[in-house]
C-alpha cells in the first residue's frame, strides 16, 4: 500500500507578497459584500436600523465611518432651540449643519437681515421654511443679556463632517440627554442652556452606532431606543423640582441606528424583542477572516500598510510579509484565509516595530516577528513545561519506542481556563476486550462522566463502524473497554475517533501498534477518515515528546482533509527536512491499520489480513459452545410463541 508522505514545502502555506495593483482605498473595500446592502441602507427614506455581526478585534467603528464615506454626504441637520419668554417654552428648529458658525454668529449680532451675513439668505439656514417667520421672531428678542440664557445649538464638535455618532457610552443620560436645572437664591430654576444632549440629538440625521452588548445589560434602554427611533421623537426628561419650570418642545430626532454586536448577542435581542427582525431593514454579516481565494492578498498587504501608516511604525521586509502572513493564517488554522482581527495585527507589528528600533533598523524585519512570536509562546508555555516533566519523571506515561497491543498514541488540544492560547499534547488510548461477549464496547470516560456530548457521538460512530465492517446477522460478538489514560478532565471532540478504532483493532486480532506513530483523525461508519482541529499543536505536541524521549523516527497520522491547514512552526519544518518527523495524510482507516500495524486490513475471508483475522477469532468465539447467541433466541422465541398459543 502506498501512502505519501508530506514534503516541507506542504507544511507552511506561501503568499505572493506583490502589493501591484493593490485596490484597497479604506479598510471598508476589506468587505466588499457589505457595501451594495450598506448602499442600500443609506438611500432608503423608510429603512431605519440595521443589524451587523462583530468579532474580537474587529475595528467596527472605522470600518463603518469608511462604509459612509463611500457614499456622498447629504447636507447634515442639527437642532437648534430658542426660548419664547412669554410662555417660557422651548422651541425646536433645524439648522444645516455646515452653516452653524454663521448661524451663530447672526444670532449674536441679532440680526434679521440678510445683508448682515456673509451668506447669501440668512434664512436658507432653516429646513423648515413654516418656522422661519417664528425663527426670527424669536431671534429678534434675544439681547446682550439672555442671549446664552436662550440660545441653545445641539450639536457635536464635527457635526457638519461626522455622519456617524458611535454611543460609547450607554445609559439614560447618555443616549436621550436631560433637561437638567439649577439652584440659585434659594430655588431651582430652569432654562434652555440646561438642555443636555444625548447620542440621539448628536445623530439627528446622520447615524447612531450602538453596540448590542450595552443593551443586553440595560433591557429598557433598547425599548425606550425603539420608541424614539420609530416615533422620531425624542421627549425631554424634566427637572423633578423647579420653581420656573422650562416647557421643551419634543425633539424632532430623525436618524438611523446601526446597531453591532457577535451572533450571541443578536441572537439574545431577538430573544428579548420578538420585533427586532421584522424592524431591521438589513442584516450585515462581517467576515473574521480575508479569503485569499476571493480576493487579492495584495489587498490585504495593502491593508497592513494602512495599519503601518495610521500608527508611524517601520514598513516591512518582504520576508516579514511572509512571516506576517503565515502568523495571519495560522490564526485563522486554514492557509486560504488571513485574519482581520486588527487588534492582533497591530500587537504584533507594534512589537516587532519596537525591537527593530532596538535593533536600530528602519524596518522590520522576518526575524523581528519571529522573536516576537517567540517570546509571547516563552511568556506563556509554563504549562507546556510542567507537561514536559511529567513525561521526563515519567509521571505521565507515554510511550514512542516499540509496539505494544491495544495501546495507540491519540492527539489532543488542550485549553486551559484563563489561558489564551492552546496547546498539543498527545494522550495514550488503551483498549482491552474480547471477542466473546454482546457487541457492546464501553467507554470509560462516558461512563465517568467526563466525556462531552460529541465524544460520546464519536464513540457510537466507532461501533457503528465494527457493525459496518464486520456485517453479520448479529452484531459483533465483542466485549471492550475503550480508556484515555491519564485523562482528568472533560474530553470532547471526535478527534480520537481513528485512534480508538485502531486500538480495538489491534485488541481483536492481537496485533501490536508501532508507539512512534500518533494518530488523529474523526471517522464516519464507514471508515473514511474526516477532519479535525488544532492539526498543527498537535503534530507540535507529540514531537516535544519525541524529543524528550529521543526518538528520531517519529510518525504523524493525520486526515488528508487537513493539508490545507498546515502551518508548522520553523523547528518542525526543519525536523521534517532531516528525516526526524514523518507526517502521513491519510483518506481511510485501511491506510492507518496498514501503517500502524503493518498489515492490510483486508477481506473478511482472507486470514492473512486484519480484518480476516478478527473474522476467523469471532467465528470460532461464536463455535465454542458459549455464546451460539442465534441459537439461544431461537430457542427463547420458539418457548414464547408456545406458551402464547396455548394461553389462546
Amino acid at each position: 500500500m502506498l501512502i505519501s508522505k508530506i514534503t516541507s514545502k506542504d507544511l507552511f502555506p506561501t503568499f505572493n507578497c506583490s502589493t501591484e495593483d493593490a485596490r484597497l482605498n479604506s479598510r471598508a473595500d476589506l468587505f466588499p459584500h457589505a457595501k451594495p446592502v450598506f448602499s442600500l441602507f443609506q438611500q432608503s427614506h423608510i429603512a431605519k436600523l440595521l443589524i451587523a455581526t462583530s468579532y474580537d478585534g474587529f475595528a467596527y467603528e472605522k470600518v463603518i465611518a469608511d462604509l459612509l464615506e463611500d457614499k456622498l454626504l447629504e447636507r447634515r441637520k442639527v437642532l437648534c432651540y430658542l426660548t419664547e419668554q412669554q410662555s417660557n417654552t422651548a422651541k425646536v428648529f433645524e439648522l444645516w449643519a455646515d452653516k452653524v458658525n454663521l448661524c451663530q454668529q447672526a444670532i449674536a449680532d441679532r440680526v434679521n437681515d440678510s445683508e448682515t451675513t456673509e451668506d447669501n439668505d440668512f434664512l436658507e439656514y432653516l429646513v423648515y421654511p413654516e418656522k422661519i417667520s417664528e425663527f426670527m421672531i424669536l431671534v429678534n428678542q434675544l439681547n446682550e443679556f439672555n442671549l446664552n440664557q436662550n440660545c441653545k445649538i445641539l450639536i457635536n464638535s464635527n457635526s457638519s463632517i461626522n455622519k456617524m455618532v458611535y454611543a460609547n457610552e450607554v445609559s439614560e443620560l447618555a443616549l436621550f440627554g436631560e433637561q437638567a436645572q439649577s439652584f440659585r437664591n434659594n430655588s431651582y430654576d430652569s432654562k434652555v442652556q440646561h438642555l443636555t444632549a444625548g447620542h440621539i440629538h448628536h445623530a439627528h440625521s446622520g447615524y447612531l452606532l450602538v453596540k448590542i452588548d450595552d443593551l443586553l445589560i440595560q433591557p429598557m434602554l433598547w425599548f425606550k431606543l425603539k420608541q424614539v427611533l420609530v416615533s422620531g421623537v425624542a421627549s425631554w426628561t424634566n427637572p423633578s423640582i423647579v420653581s420656573n419650570e422650562l416647557k421643551s418642545e419634543p425633539a424632532l430626532v430623525d436618524f438611523k441606528l446601526i446597531l453591532i454586536g457577535e451572533r450571541e448577542a443578536i441572537s439574545q435581542l431577538a430573544e428579548m424583542d420578538s420585533e427586532v427582525s421584522s424592524l431591521a431593514a438589513s442584516f450585515i454579516e462581517f467576515d473574521s477572516e480575508f479569503n485569499v481565494n476571493q480576493q487579492r492578498v495584495a489587498n490585504y498587504l495593502a491593508y497592513v500598510d494602512l495599519l503601518i501608516n495610521e500608527n508611524s511604525l517601520n514598513s516591512l521586509t518582504t520576508c516579514a510579509q511572509q512571516q506576517l502572513l503565515r502568523s495571519s493564517s495560522r490564526w485563522c488554522e486554514h492557509n486560504n484565509y488571513l485574519s482581520l482581527n486588527e487588534n492582533r495585527l497591530l500587537q504584533l507589528l507594534t512589537y516587532a516595530n519596537i525591537i527593530s528600533n532596538q535593533n536600530k533598523s528602519e524596518i522590520i524585519s522576518a526575524a523581528d516577528i519571529h522573536q516576537v512570536l517567540h517570546l509571547q509562546h516563552q511568556a506563556l508555555n509554563n504549562h507546556i513545561k510542567l507537561s514536559s516533566e511529567g513525561v521526563v519523571e515519567k509521571q505521565i506515561l507515554l510511550q514512542t519506542h516499540g509496539s505494544s497491543i491495544g495501546q495507540i498514541n491519540g492527539l489532543s488540544v488542550l485549553e486551559l481556563a484563563g489561558h489564551p492560547e492552546s496547546f498539543g499534547e498527545p494522550i495514550r488510548i488503551t483498549a482491552t476486550g474480547h471477542l466473546n461477549g454482546d457487541g457492546d464496547i464501553s467507554d470509560v470516560e462516558r461512563k465517568a462522566e467526563l466525556a462531552g456530548n460529541i465524544h460520546a457521538k464519536a464513540m457510537m460512530i466507532i461501533q457503528g463502524y465494527f457493525t459496518h465492517t464486520f456485517a453479520k446477522p448479529l452484531p459483533l460478538p465483542i466485549n471492550a473497554n475503550l480508556v484515555f489514560e491519564q485523562s482528568y478532565g472533560e474530553i470532547d471532540g471526535d478527534s480520537a475517533a481513528l485512534a480508538g478504532s485502531c486500538a480495538l483493532l489491534s485488541v481483536f486480532s492481537q496485533t501490536p501498534i508501532k508507539q512512534n506513530i500518533a494518530v488523529t483523525g474523526a471517522i464516519d461508519q464507514f471508515g473514511n477518515v474526516l477532519a479535525v482541529g488544532g492539526i498543527n499543536e498537535k503534530i507540535e505536541g507529540f514531537y516535544r515528546i519525541c524529543e524528550l524521549q529521543q526518538q528520531e523516527d517519529a510518525k504523524v497520522i493525520i486526515p488528508a482533509a487537513n493539508l490545507v491547514n498546515l502551518n508548522l512552526s520553523p523547528a518542525l519544518v526543519d525536523a521534517v527536512n532531516a528525516g526526524k518527523l514523518t507526517i502521513l495524510p491519510i483518506n481511510e482507516v485501511k491506510e492507518a491499520i496498514y501503517l500502524l500495524m503493518g498489515k492490510v486490513a483486508g477481506e473478511l475471508d482472507d486470514e492473512e489480513t486484519i480484518y480476516g483475522i478478527i473474522n476467523k477469532l469471532a467465528d470460532e468465539s461464536n463455535d465454542d459452545g458459549y455464546s451460539d447467541t442465534i441459537t439461544k433466541l431461537k430457542t427463547i422465541y420458539e418457548k414464547t410463541i408456545g406458551k402464547l398459543a396455548f394461553r389462546n
